[in-house]
């Protein structure tokens, strides 16, 4: 911050100046760009968060009792700037005098401090206004800002492990950890135990998921052959955020060019696996052509969730233990390309 005194000068008489007006001017410089600007010209957020800066150190110091009331503080701060402004009411107002905030946001929750929640609720006329502990008691949408901040918390520490290997959905999870598991048995390659297995909800939330945590962690993507999730991680590699070699297609072991981790098994395993959960009779011949056994099923039977064969499987470990050697070195050679990305 940058504080300079401005006159204005103005002909009072002929080649006769005075100064008319004396005012202070307040500049911010980026010392990175070299570049400065006056105060009133940056943002809401920014001049919002610096006045409160200046405003309430003045409270630093101070002995006398004083209770500082803040309504929906940070409105116009972005989520970083947030827990910028929580650190300082923490570390430095808080220290000297009590502070109350009301909010909607939960980058203003402390979920290390859930304990000094309180939950405030309009129950209507006849109720007016409640204040509760209980966030049991409470409806969905006054306790939303308190689940949106417990779920972002659970996030950032479901990235634990350091090295994390990101699959479509459940059902991709099921087949390798099964398999994985009855290949370590028989003293073949499985997955590295150093692995953890993270589901994303579907191909097109990988590239999100990548941008979250691809650039602290060490991530390793195993993703289906020929889909829009497998285009849009081309970005993820333009931005350096993901190795080429970190990403894993099941085309590279089945030499198809669209193939999903149901094409690991032999066409006939999978059949068997979909009859014994979904009651049907379907056999190979009344299958259409094609690379993908999953697409050659719904264009017979109609769109499935593709956990339940996969349920199926984890549920009757005889299904597992009875599948070909031709299945199996698939999901070998699989867990090799895998392996050979940890670093």
């Amino acid at each position: 911050m940058q504080f300079d005194i401005d006159r204005k000068i103005e002909e009072i008489q002929p080649h006769r100046q005075a100064i008319t007006k004396t005012f202070l001017d307040i500049r911010v410089e980026d010392t990175r760009h070299a570049f400065s600007n006056k105060f009133g010209q940056r943002s809401s957020g920014f001049r919002w968060f610096f006045s409160f800066l200046a405003a309430f150190t003045e409270f630093e110091g101070r002995n006398e009792p004083v209770i500082v009331l803040l309504d929906e503080p940070g409105l116009t701060l972005h989520a970083r700037a947030q827990g910028d402004l929580l650190r300082f009411i923490n570390e430095r107002l808080a220290r000297a005098v009590q502070v109350l905030y009301t909010t909607h946001s939960p980058f203003l929750v402390e979920t290390d401090k859930i304990d000094r929640v309180r939950i405030v609720e309009d129950g209507g006329r006849q109720t007016g206004a409640t204040v509760t502990q209980e966030a049991l008691s409470v409806g969905e949408s006054s306790i939303f800002p308190l689940q949106a901040a417990l779920g972002y918390d659970i996030a950032q520490h479901l990235f634990i492990g350091h090295t994390n290997l990101l699959v479509e959905g459940p059902s991709d999870f099921v087949y390798l950890d099964a398999v994985s598991r009855l290949l370590r048995d028989s003293g073949r390659t499985a997955l590295d135990e150093h692995w953890r297995v993270l589901p994303t909800g579907g191909a097109a939330n990988i590239p999100a998921f990548v941008a979250l945590m691809g650039q602290s962690l060490e991530v390793t993507v195993l993703i289906d052959s020929g889909t829009e999730g497998a285009e849009r991680l081309e970005k993820a590699i333009d931005a350096a955020r993901l190795q080429r070699d970190r990403i894993v297609q099941i085309s590279e072991i089945t030499g198809r060019r669209h193939s999903d981790i149901e094409d690991l098994f032999e066409v006939d395993e999978y059949l068997n696996l979909f009859n014994k959960t979904f009651g049907t009779s379907i056999s190979v011949g009344e299958l259409g052509h094609g690379d993908r056994i999953v697409k050659r099923l719904t264009d017979v039977h109609g769109p499935y969730d593709h956990y339940k064969p996969a349920d199926v499987m984890l549920r009757h470990p005889e299904r597992r233990d009875g599948l070909s050697e031709e299945t199996l070195a698939r999901f070998e050679k699989l867990f090799e390309r895998i392996n050979g990305t940890l670093g």
